[in-house]
């Protein structure tokens, strides 16, 4: 009973989405068929599902960004939620880093892919770098703007106990934290794709963006319909995992309160 009412308030949110999306597809074919356009300049949903079965490499390439995503996210975890501890914890290294990390968030990427490229040469290292660089200042700001958000009582408690900062950061600081760091971990996720994509355009054989770049030249129109589909495809996965996530452990936490 309780598996059919859940099945029921799923579908009941994915429906409306679901049959726009039908409706939009139905008019892109029929738009398609009847002005009878080219498949370089729109092709037929159906010509881009046939392009999708028929790339034998799609999972290949996908990979690729996908690693290269990742571990550029995964450094920038470490990274930022490790500075902004810090941050917290010294007034010093809050006036002194914080005008420099929005500085770093306004230079446009592009303009330092050139200049990674020619100091790391073509391979992985410059474009795994330009993902942790995107996904550096949302996790940072966001996790400081948490860690700093702790109830004042708290925190008076714990230092009238003599807890130690590593104590007050684990027991009270994170915890409180935790919606701000899922809120830039979402937004970091995608923003690593975005990252991973901009910099195989410049220095890359492979991956999504080397496979977009390809297809545009080659006005293979089709392809480049698929490579941005699973993309955009790979970003409401990576939003949808955190969301999931995010309930996870605040359901969590809720069992370890009761």
């Amino acid at each position: 009973m309780r598996a059919s009412f859940s099945f029921r308030r799923h579908w009941n949110t994915v429906m409306p989405a679901f049959i726009i999306l039908v409706c939009l597809l139905l008019t892109w074919q029929g738009a398609v068929w009847l002005m009878d356009m080219p498949p370089w300049l729109l092709p037929a949903p159906t010509d881009v599902i046939h392009r999708f079965l028929a790339t034998s490499t799609l999972g290949y390439h996908t990979g690729i960004t996908v690693m290269e995503a990742a571990t550029g996210f995964l450094i920038s975890v470490v990274l930022a939620i490790s500075l902004a501890a810090m941050i917290v914890h010294s007034r010093f290294l809050e006036r002194g880093l914080l005008p420099y990390i929005v500085l770093s968030n306004a230079i446009p990427i592009v303009a330092i892919i050139p200049l990674l490229t020619i100091w790391f040469g073509f391979g992985m290292t410059p474009r795994v770098m330009i993902c942790t660089i995107v996904t550096f200042f949302p996790i940072v700001t966001n996790t400081t703007q948490g860690l700093k958000s702790a109830d004042k009582r708290v925190l008076e408690f714990m230092h009238s106990i003599n807890a130690t900062r590593l104590e007050i950061l684990l027991k009270v600081q994170l915890p409180s934290a935790l919606p701000s760091i899922f809120a830039g971990f979402k937004i970091a996720a995608s923003l690593s794709l975005v990252g991973a994509v901009v910099a195989e355009f410049y220095s890359s054989d492979r991956g999504l963006g080397y496979l977009i770049i390809t297809a545009a030249t080659e006005l293979r129109t089709d392809l480049l319909f698929v490579a941005v589909t699973v993309l955009a495809a790979l970003g409401v996965i990576s939003f949808t995992f955190f969301s999931w996530l995010e309930r996870k452990s605040f359901r969590g936490e809720g069992r370890a309160d009761q």
